[in-house]
């Protein structure tokens, strides 16, 4: 029962319900068994879970690898799926311990392993964009049993069901898990000393641009879900044209300018979290980064 939050639990888990909630993302590691969605409104959930069941819903969009149909039961409105999108250090180990995923091995036996990625994966084919509503098909099963009628529409839940949706590629979003996986801090602490060999400041190091490639390469080069083709190539003409926008702020406008720029779009950015609610995630966020920053210098 939480709202306007931001969650991210990740971990192996034997089954997950999320009940009650609205206006929340949540990340949900890897499921061996069910993940309930109940009774929730305006949420973003994404989780690898063996099956998935959502019921009595209003505008919950769910980015998910199962490997069995979704299955959708009560009354559900403007529900979406998507493919997985997203990547944490650690899902790997939480997909092989629920068993959503195998390690690869050769063919005398030994697992197929590498230093950076770890064992090889392969898991069962995704089935999101193949959701079944329960209702409808119950309906469809009534109505053949029955007798015909000439209101045969009011023995139907059409009016009150809509059928679930798919995100299109032009809408699907990567979504950014606020905890830094190993091999993108390797990769971001060799860029800045790239950045301070080559005596660059501040504010010519990547920034956005950057974070967005990060994000994208972890999805694509270390998770064993692979995004749909249409989905993939939409990301990368995403991270294509934030690099080229970048590349023109870092060589057309001279060094004031990108000042002026910088702190205007930090003072709409500052507005916007005012004004949408989201200024407490942020704190949450710098609390908690605070937090463990505290703790790896206690240790």
């Amino acid at each position: 029962e939480c709202s306007d939050a931001h969650m991210y639990f990740l971990q192996p888990f034997e089954h997950a319900t999320v009940s009650a909630c609205s206006n929340c993302t949540i990340v949900v590691g890897a499921v061996a068994g069910l993940l309930h969605v109940v009774d929730c409104e305006k949420m973003t959930i994404t989780s690898a879970a063996r099956r998935v069941l959502v019921s009595n819903c209003n505008d919950v969009s769910l980015y998910i690898f199962t490997p069995s149909p979704s299955l959708l039961v009560g009354i559900n409105k403007n529900c979406q799926f998507a493919p997985y999108n997203t990547y944490y250090d650690g899902l790997r180990e939480d997909l092989l311990a629920t068993g959503l995923a195998a390690a690869v091995v050769s063919a005398d036996n030994v697992v197929i392993d590498d230093s950076i990625h770890g064992p090889a994966l392969q898991c069962a084919s995704n089935k999101w964009k193949q959701p079944v509503e329960l209702n409808k098909i119950c309906d469809v099963l009534i109505t053949h049993s029955m007798p015909k009628y000439s209101d045969d529409k009011a023995l139907s839940n059409e009016d009150t069901m809509q059928t679930p949706t798919l995100v299109p590629a032009s809408e699907f979003q990567l979504l950014f898990v606020p905890i830094e996986s190993n091999i993108s801090k390797k990769e971001r602490l060799a860029e800045e000393a790239m950045h301070s060999l080559e005596g660059k400041d501040e504010g010519d190091r990547p920034r956005i641009g950057s974070i967005f490639s990060h994000c994208l390469a972890d999805v694509l080069q270390l998770s064993p879900f692979r995004l749909p083709t249409e989905y993939e190539r939409r990301a990368l003409v995403k991270a294509d044209r934030m690099r080229s926008l970048q590349q023109l702020i870092q060589t057309d406008l001279t060094r004031e300018q990108q000042i002026k720029l910088e702190e205007e779009l930090n003072r709409g950015f500052r507005d916007w979290l005012v004004t949408s609610g989201n200024l407490r995630q942020v704190l949450d966020l710098v609390h908690l980064e605070s937090k463990s920053s505290g703790s790896r210098s206690f240790k």
